[in-house]
C-alpha cells in the first residue's frame, strides 16, 4: 500500500509531498483529509483519489505533516453526556488546531439534558483511535 504522494496546493497551486498510511478500514468511504500547504500554511481539503502515488521523487519535494487518520468523540457541553458524536478524520492538524477549526452540529438524546432534542455546537472531546500530529 503506497504511503508517499504528491499533490499540489489549492490555493498557491505548488506541489509537495504527502505521507498518508491509508488504512482501508480506517479510510472507508471517507476519503478527504484537511491538509496543511508546507509552502503557503493554507489549508484544503483533498481527495485521496486524486493524489499521486511517488517513490524517491519525495525526496525532491517539500513534505508537509503527515495526514492521520482519527475517531474524534464529541460530548453534550450541557449534560456531559459522552460520544454524542463520533466522527472520523483524516487530518494532519494537532489537538489544538482540531479543537478549534472542527466544531459540529449534533443532538443530545439524554432525557435529563436540558438541551435535549436541540440542536448544539460541538467541540471534539477526545481522540478515541488513532493519534493526532504534535502541536
Amino acid at each position: 500500500m503506497p504511503y508517499q504522494f504528491v499533490t499540489s496546493c489549492a490555493i498557491c497551486a505548488k506541489r509537495f509531498g504527502v505521507l498518508w498510511v491509508m488504512d482501508p478500514i480506517q479510510v472507508g468511504t471517507k476519503n478527504f483529509a484537511t491538509i496543511t500547504c508546507p509552502l503557503c500554511g493554507s489549508r484544503f481539503s483533498q481527495d485521496a483519489k486524486e493524489l499521486v502515488s511517488v517513490g524517491s521523487e519525495i525526496h525532491n519535494l517539500v513534505v508537509g505533516r503527515p495526514v492521520r487518520s482519527v475517531e474524534i468523540d464529541y460530548d453534550c457541553l450541557r449534560c456531559g453526556s459522552r460520544s454524542i458524536l463520533v466522527s472520523l478524520l483524516h487530518t494532519d492538524l494537532s489537538w489544538d488546531e482540531l479543537s478549534i477549526e472542527n466544531v459540529h452540529s449534533g443532538v443530545c438524546d439524554n432525557r435529563f439534558c436540558p438541551q435535549k432534542g436541540l440542536l448544539q455546537k460541538l467541540k471534539p472531546s477526545r481522540v478515541v483511535l488513532g493519534s493526532l500530529n504534535p502541536a
